[in-house]
């Protein structure tokens, strides 16, 4: 990151009763109780994971009440924004905003992305952020469904990790994924990993993502080798711009419980190898 920010940023030029800090381990606690308030599935440990990744502020009261959050994720030439957070009692006083410029300064010149709540779009197309993508989160109980037949199609091994990480150069956030992967399915060819699907705990129970694909058909094929393994599991899964035909999703048991945009501010840079069709997570891109 090109600006990081100290320990104490500086107060709140909103509200005299309210500064910023970096955020840190000790405000983990209290960012999983200020989620929670907002119905969001964040356990201590997927916070911690932003830590490793990205930089946070932390804006508290002057009771040292946590009421906003923020991050700023590396991902090389590009930064991606999340976890902004203003708790209910305090809305309506433009802290948003504010934490959105604060985070804007720590990815300094570089495009950013982010997945824009519907209440928070109005401030990010003001802010310069357009819409870039659909991103569709499906989830639910996996249900019983049969394992793609397809050639080259096969579990990872330990022995992988090297071009797993090859698939995605230069980028920290999907590094941390391929380390984090508790489980995963590749498509080989003639022993050249040409995609992933990679399987981590997540929030209420598990994550699929990313997923790295050159084609929708490849992407189906990894997805549902994944679900296919572990039935009756609560799973969620990011999708950009998925294809309208999503029987194949719901006979498995996940539901789009929910349709929101990626924006983006400034030209992102072509990333190489296979696509992303499936988000790492929706704050880490």
């Amino acid at each position: 990151m090109p600006h990081a920010p100290t320990a104490e940023i500086h107060p709140s030029s909103r509200d005299a009763t309210l500064g910023y800090r970096r955020f840190d381990t000790q405000d983990l606690d209290d960012a999983v109780l200020l989620s929670r308030r907002l119905g969001w599935p964040h356990r201590r440990e997927d916070w911690a994971h932003m830590l490793e990744v990205g930089q946070g502020i932390a804006l508290r009261n002057d009771s040292g009440q946590l009421v906003g959050t923020g991050f700023c994720t590396d991902h090389g030439s590009m930064a991606t924004i999340g976890l902004i957070i203003v708790d209910d009692a305090w809305q309506g006083r433009g802290l948003g905003r504010e934490i959105m410029m604060h985070l804007m300064a720590l990815a300094g010149e570089r495009p950013i992305a982010l997945v824009a709540t519907t209440a928070g779009a109005p401030l990010y197309r003001k802010l310069g952020f357009e819409t870039c993508n659909l991103v569709c989160q499906y989830q639910g109980i996996i249900e019983p469904i049969q394992a793609p037949s397809m050639p080259n199609l096969r579990q990872i091994r330990a022995s992988d990790r090297d071009a797993l990480l090859a698939l995605v150069p230069g980028n920290p956030v999907h590094a941390l994924a391929v380390r984090e992967a508790t489980h995963g399915v590749v498509l080989a060819v003639e022993g050249r990993i040409e995609g992933c699907a990679l399987w981590r705990d997540f929030g209420r129970g598990h994550h699929i993502g990313p997923v790295l694909a050159d084609s929708d058909t490849a992407a189906r094929a990894l997805i549902q080798a994944l679900l296919a393994e572990h039935e009756g599991r609560f799973v969620r899964l990011d999708l950009v711009d998925p294809d309208p035909d999503d029987d194949w999703l719901q006979s498995a048991g996940l539901r789009c419980v929910e349709r929101i945009e990626r924006m983006r501010r400034g030209v992102l840079p072509e990333i190489p190898g296979p696509a992303r069709v499936g988000l790492t997570t929706q704050t880490m891109g």
